[in-house]
């Protein structure tokens, strides 16, 4: 009796969380592997990478942040990257807070390649035996190159585990208990950030909230603010990078909090406001458009937002940073 207890219990409580965290840890293996191979790679004085964070002005800096971001499939790699390149003085505070502003908008795209479906996850994943050929090179750039590879195809094989894990009964059964008792939007989005700073990486709760909808198991109003919560989060990971750096390293990571809490000022703003029956009202109005991809274009216009107040701002912001952040 005791043991069919316990077998019901682990197989309706225990064993869905530990699908759940076996997803989030290939997601996590597959951006940490990308993140070293990019990192590397970005620290060559003649990399093409390096050569793209030293942009000339505000809006190429940005450009390529969302190109580096999109490439990398994760707005903390490319985050992690300026800082550690601002720590060593390969680029300026400037360049690298103007790189993390695009840095925001290309992460967009993860949450558009879940929510569009994952048909061609499959064919994804199979860059992680690509990569990891390689990975067993001696020289380092074969290396690098393995990592970034294969790094992307763990990432996607965290991809699917996830979107199968949270369709499992028991685990939505598990998610209704706590979301019907937490439907606050600022504690949503509290909860939110904490979730992102404990797996240091916005891309796997933007992922998760995607599934969610897309099971008809979230309101898209508490997903928006998921999605909101999960950016605020993420600048904890740029802390991680910038810790026992220099003060340019810690002044590029106080600008991506600042980046981050403008971008959830404006959404607070537009929640309790009349613009929320334009804006939140606007996106759940969509007709012919399904749930999770009002949660991609949602968070495509909220980094869109949040870029277009801090652009004209930059300057007057890395000094404020500087300001805040002298030893």
């Amino acid at each position: 009796m005791v043991f069919a207890t316990g077998a019901s219990f682990f197989t309706s409580t225990l064993l869905p969380i530990m699908l759940v965290l076996t997803a989030c840890g290939c997601f996590l293996v597959g951006i940490n592997l990308m993140s070293r191979g990019f990192v590397q790679a970005s620290l060559r004085s003649d990399s093409f990478f390096t050569r793209g964070f030293n942009a000339r002005n505000r809006f190429s800096g940005a450009f390529y942040g969302l190109f580096h971001s999109a490439l990398a499939q994760s707005s903390d790699v490319t985050a992690v990257t300026a800082v550690r390149l601002a720590d060593i003085g390969t680029i300026t505070l400037f360049q690298a807070c103007a790189c993390v502003i695009g840095a925001n908008i290309g992460t967009t795209i993860t949450t558009f390649i879940v929510s569009g479906g994952l048909n061609l996850a499959k064919y994804f994943a199979f860059f992680t035996f690509v990569g990891a050929i390689p990975l067993l090179s001696k020289k380092r750039g074969l290396k690098t190159f393995g990592e970034i590879v294969a790094g992307f195809g763990i990432l996607f094989i965290g991809l699917q585990l996830m979107q199968t894990s949270t369709q499992d009964e028991a685990f939505r059964g598990l998610l209704n208990e706590l979301f019907s008792v937490t439907t606050h939007p600022l504690l949503l989005l509290v909860i939110a950030a904490g979730l992102t700073m404990i797996v240091q990486s916005s891309s796997v709760v933007t992922s998760m909230v995607v599934f969610l909808v897309s099971a008809n198991f979230l309101p898209l109003e508490s997903a928006l603010c998921l999605v909101v919560g999960a950016n605020i989060g993420t600048c904890f990971t740029s802390w991680i990078a910038a810790f026992g750096g220099s003060k340019t390293a810690r002044q590029t990571a106080m600008f991506h909090t600042f980046f981050n809490l403008m971008g959830a000022i404006i959404f607070i703003i537009v929640l309790y406001t009349p613009l929320n029956d334009v804006v939140i009202g606007g996106f759940a109005a969509m007709d012919g458009v399904s749930a999770e991809i009002k949660v991609a274009l949602f968070h495509l216009f909220f980094n869109l937002a949040a870029a277009l107040v801090m652009i004209p701002l930059l300057r007057p912001s890395v000094w404020l940073c500087k300001k805040i952040v002298r030893h």
